[in-house]
This record gives structure tokens, C-alpha cells and sequence, in this order.
């Protein structure tokens, strides 16, 4: 499965790259001249966001049912006013469709069929002074997507019903709040909160931002009890360069434990660290860990981007033992027509405690490439392949491969 993914991913490129060459800059024209006349017409902004995907993911499970094989298009559309003393309002619909496959089906962990929903619709106030508040339903993330993200990459994305804010009246300060209503998940379930959180943050300069954190994640008490959570840590990021070679860092460190209705009882840690080089001749080297002590939970982040593209080891629920996820990765931009993006990740999992912890909990290698045909379009192929060899505790137990490739357009 692995060479022929991978045969497919150059294939893919190499004639999305040739064809750009070929095609690009008259395609752009014509949709320039035709937004163009659109936003003239019609004051205010409409967005389109379409995505057609073809996706496999295969489970060595014994159980052929279990395995995805199929197409899917998903099309957000939506309309924003124009500024009206501060003051806009934005509607937008999100429609997911299945094309076919031998199971006819699309992600698993996506809705479960087709349908249209209202995906925003909210009202926001800003000022360029002060920062800006927005009351309704809502796309929302914070620093990295791990504690409340929009999960994008699915293709029914994440969204609250929330109110938020921003204060950024003071130089080189943000402060963030939020109250959540309902998730709206990407599995097309609706799940009742009563959650609050703070997000302070302050850049001292380009190579040191230092953020503090406090979410209290409340469930409903009659069905996702145990989603509640109590979150408090620290995030430090930042750039800064040595001769030729640009180096990137983050630093997170929190701790979590049962709160609200829950009906566990807990108290587990949460550590973080990631570094990067890009040199000259566009490649980028880096690595890091990812470490969650027993019952750390993250019911709202975006959990895809991170412990492998397979998805085989998603901390939503908690590990019993905990997860240790060591990985290295390197990226290059292929000098093909716009520029080919790749990169390569590879990851060792670990128990973080229990009889399995000290020992292989099985390990990924994961590929993605994307190409920019256009300001327009962008294609996207990603393949990952776990072997389990035993996984983490109550996660991971079979090994699991995943192969997608996406055709985007935005506007």
C-alpha cells in the first residue's frame, strides 16, 4: 500500500505542477474578473470554500466493513456585511456530499451522511483600538488547536455556539475569553457546554511570546459528563536566527482535572516542546514530544493534527495510561512550476504509565505535499501508516494506513 500511495502522490503533483505551467494564470483572470463583479454588485463579502476529497483508510482489524474507500465534495458558502459603525454579521451553510466508493461513505469521523447545516452565523463588533467581540455560532481556535480548535481538515469542520472576545489595546498584549454554548463536532453530533476560559498573551519580541491559560470545559451532565475538564498551563513560542539558518520553537506546560458533572476523578499533566531549522535551500528539520499523563482529555481540539496523520491514537476521550509521542520531521519545497511542499514526520508512541509504559507502543511514518496551482486552488495529498505493535494502553491496537487526496478552492 505504501509504494503505491506514495507512486500516487508524485504522480498526482507532477501533473498538477506541469498543468499549472500550462493553465494557471488564465484560470485566476477569469475568476478575478468574476468575484469582481460580484463584489461590485452586491456590497459586502461572499466566501465559497469547496473541497472534493478521495480518501482510504484500512484497518487490520479482520474486518473488511470497517475500511473507507470513497469521494466526497464539501462546500461552504456564506455572505458577510459590509462594516456598519463597527458593527458586521456573517451567515454561512455547509453542505457535505458523498460520490461514491465501495462503501459509499466519507470519514468515518465525519457526519454519517449528507445533509446541509448552518455552519455560522454570528454578529461581531470591532474596534481597530480595542479588540473585538462576536456572539453567535462561530468558528474558533486558540494558540495550536490542542485544547479548542476548528478540526478543518474534516470535512464537516468544527463550530460553537459562543460568545468571544479580544482585548488588544495595549501593545504587544491580547487577552481572549470565550463562553461556549453548544460544540457543534465534526461527527455531527451536538454537544451541550457550559464553558468559560481565558487566554492571556504577551510578545516581548519575535523570540519570545509567552502565553498563560485557564479553560474550564463544562458537559452536559445528561450526556457528555465526562468531556468536563479543568485546564490550566503556559505555551511559549518564538523565532529568531542564527547566520543563515531560522530556528522556530514552542514550550507548552498544563495541568487538567475532573471538574462540573464529570464522574471521574483525576489529575494529570501535560508537557510539550517543539523545534525547528529552515536553511537557505528551503528544507526545514525539526522534532519534538508530545507527553499526557492517565485521563488528559481534549474534547474540543483540533486532535487530527496532532499523534499522526492515521488518526489511530485520539486523546479525546483520555488514555488510560497516558500517551509519549516522540517525532522528528523534515520538509521541502520541490522547485516544480509554484513549488511543491513536502514533508515527511515520523513518530515513536509510548504508555506514559502503567505496565505497558517504557516499552514500543508503536510507531508512524506520515507523508503530505500540497501545491498551490493558484491563489484559488490548492491540491493536498496525505498518507499515514501505524503499526501498532500493541498501541498505548486502550488505544491504537491495530495497525491502521490512511491515503487522501483534495482538490481546494477558496474565496
Amino acid at each position: 500500500m505504501k509504494k503505491t500511495y506514495t507512486n500516487s502522490l508524485i504522480a498526482l503533483f507532477a501533473v498538477a505542477g506541469g498543468a499549472s505551467l500550462a493553465s494557471a494564470d488564465p484560470v485566476e483572470s477569469f475568476f478575478d474578473e468574476q468575484f469582481k463583479s460580484l463584489e461590485e454588485a452586491v456590497p459586502g463579502k461572499f466566501n465559497i470554500n469547496m473541497r472534493n476529497r478521495y480518501e482510504v483508510f484500512d484497518l487490520d482489524n479482520g474486518n473488511p466493513a470497517a475500511d473507507r474507500d470513497g469521494s466526497s465534495m464539501r462546500i461552504r458558502y456564506g455572505y458577510t456585511t459590509p462594516d456598519f459603525s463597527g458593527f458586521t454579521a456573517m451567515v454561512e451553510g455547509e453542505t457535505v456530499t458523498r460520490l461514491g466508493g465501495d462503501h459509499d461513505d466519507i470519514h468515518p469521523l465525519d457526519d454519517a451522511g449528507d445533509g446541509t447545516d448552518l455552519n455560522q452565523a454570528w454578529v461581531k463588533y470591532a474596534n481597530a483600538e480595542y479588540g473585538n467581540a462576536k456572539v453567535g455560532r462561530q468558528i474558533y481556535a486558540l494558540d495550536d488547536h490542542r485544547f479548542i480548535g476548528h478540526v478543518g481538515w474534516r470535512q464537516n469542520i468544527q463550530t460553537f455556539d459562543a460568545a468571544t472576545g479580544e482585548f488588544s489595546g495595549i501593545d504587544k498584549l491580547s487577552v481572549k475569553a470565550f463562553y461556549l454554548a453548544e460544540q457543534h463536532a465534526v461527527n455531527g453530533t451536538h454537544n451541550e457546554l457550559d464553558s468559560t476560559g481565558g487566554n492571556v498573551s504577551y510578545a516581548f519580541d519575535k523570540a519570545f511570546k509567552l502565553t498563560g491559560f485557564v479553560y474550564n470545559i463544562e458537559g452536559d451532565e445528561t450526556s457528555n459528563e465526562n468531556a468536563s475538564n479543568l485546564s490550566y498551563g503556559v505555551r511559549a513560542t518564538g523565532a529568531f536566527d542564527i547566520d543563515e539558518v531560522k530556528f522556530g520553537y514552542s514550550a507548552s506546560i498544563a495541568e487538567q482535572e475532573d471538574t462540573g458533572p464529570s464522574n471521574l476523578s483525576y489529575d494529570a499533566s501535560y508537557y510539550a516542546a517543539d523545534l525547528a531549522a529552515t536553511f537557505t535551500n528551503s528544507i526545514t528539520i525539526g522534532g519534538g514530544f508530545e507527553i499526557m499523563e492517565g485521563g488528559f482529555r481534549t474534547p474540543l481540539a483540533t486532535v487530527h493534527k496532532f499523534n499522526g496523520f492515521a488518526d489511530a491514537l485520539l486523546p479525546v476521550a483520555g488514555f488510560d495510561n497516558g500517551l509519549e509521542d516522540f517525532y522528528v520531521y523534515a520538509g521541502y519545497k520541490i522547485p516544480v512550476g509554484n513549488g511543491i511542499a513536502v514533508k515527511a514526520i515520523y513518530h515513536w508512541f509510548d504508555s506514559e504509565s502503567g505496565a505497558a509504559s517504557g516499552e514500543d507502543g508503536g510507531e508512524e511514518i506520515d507523508l503530505v505535499a500540497s501545491y498551490k496551482v493558484n491563489k484559488y486552488l490548492t491540491l493536498v495529498s496525505k498518507y499515514g501508516d501505524y503499526d501498532s505493535d500493541g498501541g498505548v494502553g486502550n488505544a491504537g491496537a491495530v495497525d491502521k494506513k490512511m491515503f487522501t487526496f483534495e482538490m481546494n478552492f477558496i474565496y
